[in-house]
């Protein structure tokens, strides 16, 4: 088994995830590299059937800072600062999060999926 890349992470309940992505209502979304998610889900979804799963799993997961010089370790992430710390440095500008469950070392992917929402508007 590999050993997770070492980078700055805020740690955020899954329940204040899900509020979170709940205020997103419009956007979709894809998960890569998570086998619970995965198994669960059917992506890409709508944000209340990812925040719903979120909350049926209750886990903690770790949200890793793309930004330059971040220095979290396990701080508490602050909601109203997850749009600035998503990477949108891609062809569509979505929202990318990498994470991890609390305790596990595979690293996923949490992407907003543009064209999924824009299709089903």
């Amino acid at each position: 088994m590999s050993k997770a890349l070492e980078l700055p992470y805020f740690t955020i309940r899954a329940d204040d995830l899900a509020n979170w992505l709940d205020d997103q209502p419009n956007a979709w979304w894809t998960v890569d590299g998570d086998p619970v998610l995965t198994s669960c889900v059917d992506f890409p979804c709508p944000t209340d059937e990812l925040s719903a799963e979120l909350r049926r799993i209750g886990k903690s997961l770790r949200m890793f800072d793309p930004r330059t010089g971040a220095t979290a370790h396990g701080d508490a992430v602050v909601i109203e600062l997850l749009n600035e710390m998503a990477d949108t440095d891609n062809n569509s500008g979505a929202r990318t999060f990498l994470l991890s469950w609390e305790g596990e070392d595979i690293q996923w992917l949490l992407v907003e999926d543009i064209d999924a929402a824009k299709e089903s508007a």
